[in-house]
């Protein structure tokens, strides 16, 4: 959860991921929103990573439309609620990720579905952001 730090750790591999033909994500941290800590030209995905609170942030949302207006897909991680799948829906992800269905299947799995179809059957009062 510090943006200078993975911003630091990261740039030397940017380079030697997409030389494998893979998309290029970076892990947008707590403080990524200031000047510099973002390695635009080098990425294809932005990643909200970082604590809780910072993910789910306004300055989150305008990294996230910045990614967007770049024409990067932007992705979140630990969404394990119906609340953060919303959240993330506003923010204009593409991807989503979490541990929800690991735990308890056969439970969480009609849960998750019906959260999915919500999604996409019922208006949110951000609109679409794409």
């Amino acid at each position: 959860m510090d943006a200078a730090a993975t911003l630091v750790e990261s740039l030397p591999w940017l380079a030697r991921i997409r030389s494998l033909g893979i998309p290029v994500a970076f892990a947008a941290q707590d403080g990524s929103e200031q000047d510099g800590l973002i390695p635009w030209d080098g990425i294809d995905v932005l990643f909200l990573a970082g604590s809780t609170e910072w993910k789910t942030s306004p300055a989150a949302n305008r990294l996230a439309q910045q990614a967007r207006d770049r024409g990067l897909a932007v992705h979140m991680g630990r969404v394990n609620s119906r609340r953060r799948l919303r959240v993330a829906q506003a923010f204009g992800c593409t991807t989503a990720d979490g541990t929800y269905l690991a735990y308890g299947p056969d439970t969480n799995l009609p849960r998750l579905l019906a959260w999915m179809n919500e999604l996409h059957t019922t208006p949110t009062l951000f609109g679409d952001p794409t």
